[in-house]
């Protein structure tokens, strides 16, 4: 039988107290390898001071920083756990195998899930679209009201609310980054005054880039494009703010119209080109 006087020799202090420094070591480590990593994330996601390589919006920053934040915590006390484990001479190879075909079943029954938050990833970290953006994703489109990791939320233009895996987005449009292109056709016949029928539409062009600040730059006469049942059709180009291009073809008809009438000019029906079509208009 052994006494607690057998069990409080010299030899057993040293080395329960060798024991405890190392767990003591390892987890202070460990602590100070998540704070280090903490640090770092804020500093390359939020740093408002020198040079930056990357810039990302608040939302975007949150959820990549979260994001990796917890991947590393999580590893961090896999880590822990098997140094642990090792002091106390227990196999962990068994703990590390079992650990790796648990993440294979998991892998293989969660393949759509995984596909989904990977590219839920990419979509934010290269910041392909954002909320309040306007994209077309395979047959639907509408505004983005919502994303995350695993799914992305639109509305379309009759309200209906489209909730989209982000796997299944393969190709998209976004209309909303940069400016946007209004294009209208104007079929004039062809006893019309071409000289005369440029001058009425340069001035359009003139006026509506004066009144309209959704106009970036002054609407241009393309020239003609087409002949067609007696027709010269010619194009009209301007830039405009995005999702602002409807309302600036429209004003432009408008002006033309009523130019054309003031200058007693023969007209016919105003028409987009061929196969356009505005991300506004619900077919």
């Amino acid at each position: 039988m052994f006494g607690m006087s057998d069990l409080l020799t010299t030899a057993f202090l040293l080395e329960a107290g060798k024991k405890i420094i190392k767990l003591g070591v390892i987890i202070v480590g460990a602590e100070l390898a998540l704070h280090f990593s903490r640090l770092l994330i804020e500093r390359f996601f939020f740093s408002t001071t020198g040079a930056r390589a990357f810039y990302f919006e608040e939302k975007r920053a949150n959820t990549l920083s979260s994001l990796l934040k917890n991947i590393i915590r999580y590893a961090l006390y896999f880590m822990v756990l098997v140094m642990i484990l090792q002091e106390f001479s227990i196999d962990t190879t068994s703990i590390i195998a079992g650990a790796g075909v648990i993440g294979l079943a998991l892998g293989v029954g969660a393949q759509s899930l995984i596909k989904d938050v990977i590219t839920g990833f990419f979509i934010i970290f290269e910041d392909q679209y954002a909320v309040g953006d306007y994209i077309v994703a395979g047959d639907m489109a509408g505004t983005v009201e919502d994303m995350g990791l695993r799914i992305t939320k639109l509305r379309d233009g009759n309200g209906v609310l489209h909730i989209i895996p982000n796997g299944a987005i393969s190709r998209l449009s976004n209309y909303t980054r940069g400016h946007m292109q209004a294009v209208i056709n104007v079929p004039v016949p062809y006893e019309a005054d071409i000289g005369k029928v440029f001058s009425v539409l340069e001035r359009a062009c003139r006026e509506i880039g004066a009144e309209y600040p959704e106009v970036i730059d002054i609407p241009k006469v393309l020239g003609v494009v087409d002949f067609h049942n007696g027709e010269v059709i010619i194009r009209l180009i301007a830039k405009t703010r995005a999702l602002e291009q409807v309302k600036v073809e429209t004003a432009l008809r408008r002006r033309i119209k009523v130019l054309f009438d003031a200058e007693n000019i023969p007209q016919s029906t105003i028409a987009r080109p061929t196969g356009y079509q505005s991300p506004n208009v619900q077919e």
